[in-house]
């Protein structure tokens, strides 16, 4: 039983060092305004990351653009926490850049978006992965549903790890709960949101001495 016991402690301890980032946006002061959004001042940082903007072709990184977040003045859209999205440049559109502000690598688990038009074009949201090795860039194309004031999850897929940056869309959309892992804190992308984690070799490896250790006691106390 003891073993059972502190074999399940282990397991727990293992998969809890993954280290798991979700940024809210929560610390932005929306409250006490009657105006539909408020500017934030960037870049805005948030548990290790920084959000900033960009214009051009996603690929460029042009300054440019605005941080907005929307308030509970702006009943249309407001879905009830706050949200950020990028003022529009001329000719030239604008989004978001993320990243470490350690320029750490890490991995983009999903993120929630609604559209502030049920049209089409408006309804299109694109999402831009730099990996650290490799060069190049991963694409994940989505077309977010017409509901403006309730977010949907986007879950990026597998090819969405050990990135430098992030880069997407939010001219039409606003953006909210970006989960991102960790890698080499015990962190790994699962392959849906239901996946649980699996432990890194190194948490392996205390799961394996902590056992040890357990059944040299255990014969011990038998001798």
């Amino acid at each position: 039983m003891q073993i059972r016991f502190l074999a399940g402690t282990l397991l727990s301890l293992a998969l809890a060092s993954a280290q798991a980032v979700v940024i809210d946006f929560n610390g932005i002061n929306v409250g006490n305004t009657t105006n539909p959004t408020v500017t934030v001042p960037k870049p805005y940082v948030e548990d290790g990351f920084e959000l900033t903007t960009f214009s051009g072709s996603p690929y460029t990184h042009y300054a440019g653009g605005t941080i907005y977040a929307l308030t509970p003045a702006n009943t249309t859209h407001w879905s009830g926490s706050p949200s950020v999205y990028s003022g529009v440049i001329t000719n030239y559109g604008s989004g978001f850049s993320l990243k470490r502000t350690d320029n750490g690598v890490f991995d983009l688990i999903s993120m929630d978006a609604a559209p502030f038009s049920s049209a089409g074009g408006y309804r299109n949201f694109t999402v831009f992965g730099y990996p650290a090795t490799g060069g190049g860039y991963v694409r994940q194309d989505f077309v977010l549903d017409a509901t403006w004031a309730s977010l949907e999850t986007l879950t990026l897929d597998s090819r969405f790890k050990n990135l430098t940056m992030i880069q997407f869309s939010s001219v039409y959309a606003q953006v909210d709960n970006i989960q991102l892992h960790l890698p080499g804190e015990g962190a790994t992308l699962p392959t849906g949101p239901t996946t649980p984690a699996v432990p890194e070799p190194e948490s392996w490896a205390m799961l394996a001495a902590g056992l040890l250790v357990t059944l040299t006691i255990g014969r011990r106390r038998k001798a």
